[in-house]
């Protein structure tokens, strides 16, 4: 079983043009839906393998609600309750690049995990946003550190280069070393901030770096191989492409494909989302 531990936040997606016309109105179609980088990815390889969803919400209708929808996609959801629900705000512009605005809210103060979510984990994923306060970061550490202890393998997807810079070099070194992920996800952006801080992926890990419509970098004890990928022309939305494209992976990865074919299949569901508004 996959277990993903994360962020289960409302998205407001707010597709309008390139550049904002200050002080009057734009024109813009709003939708709100279930999101949560976390969230996302428990929802889409729940189409091809089973999954848990662990995360924290508020103690609200808001909370009850995007449980309840992420539940409707089989997942396994298990979530704390407290404080409010979170949110995002994510801008479209017209060439499907998105930028956000984020309130984790609940998520970000996620506490120590009951032991008996955590049975039955092959693998378990972390989005980095869920390392960004102490006090979650600690109870991430040792939900990893418990279920290597019981043989199930790790992944980190680095997520947010705001994120990356905000923790820190040292703070990342930290992350990187213990539990040390077998996989690390990065786009372009994540990739070149990793080398800026320094890091050094282990010769273990399999560095997985996503680059659009660009081929997919697979780096592992110094060897690099290229995946190449559909370039889509027709994108609606990049909202949770990378998340459906871990998605992917990681469910062919329970499957023990190969890593190359693990990054086909997570290309195929990333091509998916691009295609659609809103994240999966």
């Amino acid at each position: 079983m996959l277990t993903v531990i994360g962020d289960l936040i409302a998205d407001v997606v707010v597709h309008g043009p390139s550049a904002l016309e200050v002080g009057t109105d734009n024109p813009a179609v709003i939708t709100h839906a279930r999101g949560g980088s976390a969230a996302n990815v428990a929802a889409a390889a729940a189409r091809m393998t089973a999954v848990r969803f662990i995360g924290r919400v508020g103690a609200d209708a808001e909370g009850d609600a995007l449980a309840h929808a992420l539940s409707e996609t089989g997942v396994d959801v298990r979530v704390q309750r407290g404080g409010r629900t979170g949110s995002i705000v994510i801008l479209v512009d017209d060439s499907a690049e998105r930028t956000m605005l984020t309130d984790r809210g609940a998520a970000a103060d996620l506490e120590t995990i009951d032991p008996a979510w955590l049975d039955g984990t092959d693998w378990l994923h972390l989005p980095l946003y869920g390392f960004a306060a102490p006090a979650s970061r600690d109870v991430l550490l040792r939900a990893a550190a418990a279920v290597r202890a019981s043989g199930a393998r790790i992944s980190l997807d680095l997520s947010s280069v705001a994120a990356m810079r905000e923790l820190g070099a040292d703070v990342l070194r930290g992350i990187l070393d213990s539990p040390a992920p077998d996989v690390v996800f990065a786009n372009a952006d994540e990739a070149r901030a990793a080398d800026e801080l320094g890091l050094v992926i282990g010769n273990d890990t399999v560095f997985v770096v996503k680059r659009g419509g660009d081929p997919v970098i697979l780096a592992e004890r110094g060897v690099q191989v290229e995946v190449p990928v559909e370039r889509v022309q027709d994108a609606v939305d990049s909202t949770g492409a990378g998340d459906a494209f871990a998605a992917g992976f990681l469910a062919s990865a329970l499957a023990r494909r190969s890593p190359v074919e693990c990054a086909k299949a997570g290309a195929a569901l990333a091509v998916e989302a691009l295609r659609r508004p809103g994240a999966i």
